[in-house]
């Protein structure tokens, strides 16, 4: 860069920074591309945007829904008789009858009295969990997480979840199932991963004994599996990137400096982060820049204003929560009531007050998303699990038209995936779900599930009833 001299260039510098800043603030620019000038023509579809080669979709099949009506997730009113294209694993257009179709088509969808809207979004999931009615039974491993993952992400597909976050997995579980669906050797939602949980020493995710059943953990070992320090955080997350992670994923408890060592480490390096917190930890983390918080554990009179201020969008899992309240998790010999024998939650849970707290995210304007967050008994409660959630949303005094857009639109944008999910329109990714009924009168219509459109390819087909 050319200047006038020494501080000349140092302001051009820092104004350079200013504007990118701001672009990425509004997805101008992907968060890694801070340093050039001109955005990269063709990238991966996922968070880390890596520079690929141009792909020519003019000789993949075109798909054409036609006659159904359109939300298109841009917040305008439905459109009736509405026709949307497909070429590959994008949309060409979309639009009421009369928009232009190709002469070419490879197959018509007769979607006629039937919903069309963008694919839904969970935010929060661990492809890792545990099932089954005797876990004790058998030992765990990354291979047993892997096909308990893959029938999860069955189950996601089909009830119309095309893309999901995973915000904690086993070895890299959660990036091999991203990579056979990618690959088409499973079916399954679009997947963003974010590697393994960063904890401090004896932290969430680094205590010897379970969450709520007290017993220890088998096989933890002699090495340490928190870190501590700000510089130990920030190798964590340099790690985490090294493995491909989408996302990075931190929890409390942990010093403050520790906590915005690892959230700038990962900003530097283009890569958001989301916080399993409480208390005055969350509102250290916001203060940090943190990008989403998950659980609405024993939060401040402060964080909504300190989340409205900073850009935090909140993922607030609330059927999680309630799951534990009311019954526990049985097989996993999970008592109901609260959590117990962990050090990192000794705080009771209200799920009134959790309730609460989502009706004054919302209120206050924050970004809220859909996460289900269920770590037992996958193959009872999911899906089931992520449309309580919804409802649960709706309970906290959001309308069906925002819970809609939670699980789309504003999904999408706190996925950090808005240029590319969320919306039907024009250059999107093919993620689109057909419903039976409007979905707008009633969240329980989006069970009603017609066809799942994943990555462009027709994956489920319940047709006409």
């Amino acid at each position: 860069m050319r200047g006038s001299g020494k501080r000349g260039a140092v302001r051009k510098q820092l104004l350079r920074g200013a504007a990118i800043s701001a672009a990425l603030l509004v997805g101008v620019l992907t968060p890694h591309l801070a340093h050039a000038q001109r955005a990269i023509p063709e990238t991966t579809d996922d968070v880390r945007r890596l520079p690929i080669p141009p792909v020519d979709r003019s000789h993949e099949p075109v798909i054409i829904l036609a006659g159904g009506t359109l939300l298109d997730g841009r917040g305008g009113a439905p459109i009736p008789n509405a026709v949307i294209v497909l070429q590959g694993d994008r949309i060409l257009a979309a639009g009421p009858a009369g928009t232009s179709v190709p002469a070419n088509a490879a197959r018509t969808i007769d979607a006629r009295g039937l919903w069309i809207l963008p694919g839904l979004i969970d935010l929060h999931i661990h492809f890792t969990q545990q099932r089954g009615t005797d876990m004790g039974r058998y030992s765990d491993s990354p291979a047993a997480a892997a096909i308990r993952g893959t029938v999860l992400a069955e189950q996601m597909v089909t009830a119309g979840i095309t893309a999901a976050r995973d915000v904690g997995t086993m070895d890299d579980v959660a990036l091999r199932i991203k990579e056979a669906v990618d690959r088409g050797m499973i079916r399954g939602p679009r997947v963003l991963w974010s590697g393994k949980l960063i904890a401090s020493t004896g932290g969430h995710g680094d205590e010897v004994t379970s969450t709520a059943t007290g017993r220890e953990k088998p096989n933890l070992g002699g090495d340490p599996h928190g870190v501590d320090g700000p510089w130990e955080w920030r190798k964590a997350v340099r790690e985490q990137v090294r493995r491909l992670s989408d996302w990075i994923k931190i929890s409390a408890p942990a010093a403050r400096e520790e906590l915005a060592a690892a959230i700038d480490e990962a900003h530097s390096l283009g890569v958001p982060v989301a916080i399993d917190s409480y208390g005055k930890y969350t509102d250290w983390a916001i203060e940090a820049g943190v990008d989403t918080l998950e659980h609405p554990l024993l939060l401040s009179d402060q964080a909504v204003p300190l989340m409205k201020k900073h850009g935090t969008a909140f993922v607030p899992t609330i059927g999680a929560f309630d799951n534990l309240l009311e019954g526990g998790y049985p097989t996993a010999g999970i008592p109901g009531g609260g959590f117990y024998y962990t050090h990192s939650r000794r705080f009771v849970i209200n799920q009134q007050d959790h309730l609460k707290r989502v009706n004054e995210a919302w209120r206050a304007g924050v970004p809220i998303g859909v996460g289900t967050d269920i770590p037992f008994e996958n193959e009872w409660r999911y899906p089931d699990a992520y449309f309580r959630e919804l409802d649960y949303l709706h309970q906290a005094g959001m309308t069906n038209a925002d819970v809609l857009a939670s699980a789309t639109s504003t999904g999408a944008r706190i996925l950090r995936m808005g240029d590319k999910l969320g919306t039907i329109e024009p250059g999107k990714i093919a993620d689109i779900l057909v419903v039976g009924a409007n979905p707008l009168d009633s969240l329980k219509n989006l069970r009603d599930v017609r066809y799942v459109v994943a990555d462009g390819k027709v994956v489920v087909e319940n047709g006409p009833r």
